[in-house]
C-alpha cells in the first residue's frame, strides 16, 4: 500500500460501527449516538469542544469522511486504522496524533489482550478511534456528562490528555492483576511444588513482555507530547501531561520488578525441586548406610566354608540378630545426633 493509504489491518471487521458525538463547554453538554449510515459532521463551534468517538475502524467511508472534515494528514489517518502501529506522538499542521494501546487482562486465562486506540485533536475538536465495539472510554464520557473534574472547563488538548491519562490509569489495574497472579504462584510453589506447572511462569513473563512493548514506546510518546510547542497544547496542560509521563515511568518500573520476581520464582521452584530431591537422596543414603553392614554380616555367615567357628555355637543365630538390631539402632541414633534425620 502507498503511504497514507486508509486500510484497516485488524480482526474486528464484522462489528457495527458506532459513533458518539459529544459537544460541551462549562455550561453546555450535548451527546448524540449514531451508526455509520447516520454519521453527522457538525460545523465548528466557538467556545465549545467537539468530540467524535468512533468504535470500529473497518469502514473506510466513515474514516475518510471524518478525516476530510477535519483535514487530517494522510499519515495520521493511516496510523489511526493501523492496529499494529506502535504507540507514538506526531505533530501535523492541522492537529496532533497520538497512538496508544489499551490493555485488557483476562483473569480466567491470565492473558493480556491489546486494543488499538488513537487520538487526533486540534483547536476545538478531538477524534478518538477505538478498534472494538465495546466502549472503553465510557467512564470518561460519564465524567463529562456529570461535569466531574476539570474537563468541561478546559479545551480540546485537555480532553486528549484525559484520554491518555485514562488509558494509563488502566495499566495500573492490569499490573494489580499481575501482582495477584504472582502472589498465587509464589504461594503454590511454597506449599505444593509437586503439582505446580512451571509453564505458568513463562506464560506470565510473555504477557508482561506484551505490556512492556505497549508502555515503553508510549513513555517516549508522552514525553514528546509534554514538550510540544504547538499552539494546540496550552501551557497549563503541560503539567498534567508530565504527570502522566511520571505514571508511565512508574508502570515500567513495576513491569521490570515483576519480571525480576518471576525470574526469582523460577529459581525458587528449581530450589524446591532440588531440596525435595536432596531429601529423597538423603533418605536413600541412610537406608543404604543401614543395610550395608547388615548385608556384610549376612554375606559373611552365608559363605559355604566348612570351618566357621560361630556356626557351631548353639545361640549364634540369636546373637547375630541381637547384634544387627543393636547396630541399626546405634547407627540411627548417630544419624539423629548428626541431624541427618
Amino acid at each position: 500500500m502507498p503511504p497514507g493509504a486508509t486500510k484497516y489491518n485488524g480482526h474486528f471487521v464484522n462489528i457495527d460501527i458506532q459513533i458518539d458525538y459529544i459537544e460541551y463547554s462549562a455550561t453546555h453538554y450535548k451527546h448524540e449516538s449514531s451508526s455509520a449510515n447516520g454519521l453527522i459532521l457538525h460545523p465548528s463551534i466557538m467556545d465549545k469542544v467537539q468530540w467524535y468517538d468512533i468504535r470500529g475502524l473497518h469502514d473506510e467511508n466513515v474514516i475518510n469522511s471524518i478525516s476530510k472534515r477535519f483535514d487530517m494528514h494522510p499519515l495520521a489517518v493511516e496510523d489511526a486504522v493501523d492496529v499494529h502501529q506502535r504507540p507514538s506522538f506526531t505533530e501535523y499542521d492541522k492537529g496532533q496524533h497520538i497512538s496508544l494501546k489499551v490493555l485488557h487482562f483476562d483473569k480466567a486465562t491470565a492473558k493480556v489482550s491489546r486494543e488499538a486506540v488513537s487520538i487526533y485533536f486540534g483547536t476545538g475538536f478531538v477524534i478518538s478511534f477505538q478498534e472494538r465495539e465495546q466502549d472503553t472510554l465510557q467512564p470518561l464520557k460519564s465524567r463529562i456528562e456529570g461535569s466531574k473534574g476539570r474537563i468541561r472547563s478546559k479545551n480540546a488538548d485537555y480532553l486528549a490528555y484525559t484520554i491518555v491519562d485514562f488509558v494509563v490509569d488502566n495499566y495500573f489495574q492490569v499490573m494489580d492483576f499481575f501482582e495477584e497472579e504472582i502472589e498465587t504462584l509464589e504461594l503454590t510453589i511454597s506449599e505444593n511444588s509437586d503439582n505446580f506447572d512451571k509453564t505458568r511462569i513463562y506464560e506470565l513473563k510473555k504477557e508482561l513482555l506484551k505490556v512492556r512493548k505497549s508502555i515503553s514506546p508510549l513513555r517516549e510518546a508522552i514525553n514528546l507530547f509534554s514538550r510540544s510547542e504547538s499552539d494546540f497544547v496550552e501551557e497549563r496542560t503541560v503539567a498534567y501531561i508530565r504527570d502522566v509521563y511520571d505514571h508511565t515511568i512508574q508502570i515500567m518500573d513495576n513491569v521490570d520488578s515483576m519480571r525480576d520476581i518471576l525470574s526469582g520464582l523460577q529459581d525458587l521452584y528449581i530450589s524446591e525441586i532440588s531440596l525435595r530431591m536432596n531429601k529423597i537422596m538423603q533418605f536413600l543414603t541412610i537406608v543404604t548406610a543401614v543395610f550395608v553392614p547388615l548385608s556384610f554380616l549376612t554375606g559373611l555367615y552365608g559363605m559355604n566354608f566348612d570351618v566357621i567357628p560361630e556356626l557351631k555355637y548353639q545361640n549364634g543365630y540369636f546373637v547375630l540378630w541381637v547384634f544387627m538390631i543393636l547396630l541399626v539402632v546405634g547407627m540411627l541414633l548417630y544419624f539423629k545426633k548428626k541431624k541427618w534425620l
